[in-house]
């Protein structure tokens, strides 16, 4: 065997050697740390160098001293090696610690009330690893948790609109109930002169909870709010002989004198059972506000290319303090037993119907007036 075979041959089994040792230490040391696979990965190819020089200068016929300077040169390049795997290790591993904070950002849900585009825009740029791949892993967690995050407001909204229009249905219930509940009464204690319209403001009623229910029955059985009707020609004027209808039992009872008045055909586009709904509540305060003896009238004119719907009660007068947060969700003022979510509601259908509502108190009660488009 000649000197270069001899060489070939034990460079050779070095590199088998140490490559054989440093797959079962690289799968070793990365179930402890990846900075530890990446030093170990890195000294293999050194190592399996170190090994062969080492081996061939010993069977060389060379001077001690010659020896001696390889060694020291293979010995400090090794240690300067470690080091330098072991600080590009650490460089690596902390860009893939970034990719492990964007993981796990991905998670991270909004406080409640604040919108999760708010709490990003808020939030300071992360640092990107340097890595390609790892870059793009990063930026495609990134595009991941801004989908999550508009995902997740898109639901927190549709679940807050959902409990809203639960309340709202909810609240208005009450109004027809207490109208069947009064035209009852009224039957039973021979109230009425004529039984008919009892009998008529319970259809009415009957027929509002019917819809409203509906409404409710939708919202269970499906992720997404109903869809709104196309707006369509509304006679106000119907609207209001509806309202009335279901709310004179209740007058009665209270001893309430509910008077109307329509002046021809008013019209205007829209939905039709949110606008009844708009009246009802409208009334439905007015009457209970007003108290014994006391007196709601509701009317419905054209002026100007508005429809104009005015309620007069004799509520006794409104605080000039509570005017402005009347159509505040929630807000009950003095009103005790409330939920105050009437005339969030009224303010609300108006608003989507392109109107306004004021409220204006006077000497003996309160108007409130709704001014909407009219249908040409």
């Amino acid at each position: 065997m000649t000197d270069v075979q001899f060489m070939v041959l034990v460079t050779v089994a070095c590199t088998a050697v140490a490559g054989v040792v440093g797959l079962v230490a690289v799968r070793l040391a990365r179930r402890l740390s990846l900075t530890l696979a990446l030093l170990v990965a890195a000294l293999v190819p050194v190592a399996a160098v170190v090994a062969a020089l080492a081996l061939n200068v010993s069977a060389m016929f060379i001077s001690p001293h010659d020896a001696s300077v390889v060694r020291l040169v293979l010995g400090t390049a090794s240690v300067l090696e470690v080091l330098l795997a072991l600080a590009l290790g650490r460089m690596v591993a902390g860009e893939v610690r970034l990719v492990v904070d964007g993981a796990r950002r991905l998670g991270q849900v909004p406080p409640p009330g604040e919108r999760a585009d708010v709490g990003a825009s808020a939030r300071p740029a992360q640092p990107t690893p340097a890595t390609a791949e790892l870059a793009a892993v990063m930026a495609e967690l990134e595009t991941t948790r801004e989908r999550l995050a508009a995902s997740r407001a898109a639901e927190q909204a549709a679940q807050q609109a959902r409990r809203q229009i639960i309340g709202f249905v909810s609240h208005d219930l009450v109004s027809p109930l207490s109208g069947i509940r009064a035209a009852a009464d009224g039957l039973r204690d021979g109230a009425f002169p004529d039984p008919r319209t009892a009998v008529d403001g319970i259809a009415a009623a009957v027929d509002r909870m019917s819809r409203m229910i509906v409404d409710l029955g939708e919202l269970s059985r499906s992720d997404e709010l109903p869809r709104r009707t196309e707006p369509r020609p509304v006679d106000m004027g119907a609207v209001l002989r509806d309202v009335l209808a279901h709310a004179r039992p209740a007058a009665a009872e209270r001893g309430v004198e509910l008077a109307d008045s329509v002046a021809g055909s008013v019209r205007v586009h829209g939905d039709r059972d949110e606008l009844g709904r708009v009246l009802d509540n409208l009334v439905s305060n007015a009457i209970r506000s007003s108290g014994q003896g006391g007196r709601v009238l509701v009317g419905v004119t054209s002026q100007d290319g508005f429809a104009r719907l005015t309620v007069r009660d004799t509520c006794g007068g409104i605080p000039d303090d509570q005017v402005p947060h009347m159509f505040r969700a929630g807000y009950q003022g003095d009103n005790a037993g409330s939920s105050g979510l009437g005339l969030a509601y009224v303010g609300r259908v108006v608003d989507e119907h392109g109107g306004k509502v004021a409220v204006r108190s006077t000497e003996t009660g309160c108007d409130v007036e709704v001014r909407l488009p009219a249908a040409e």
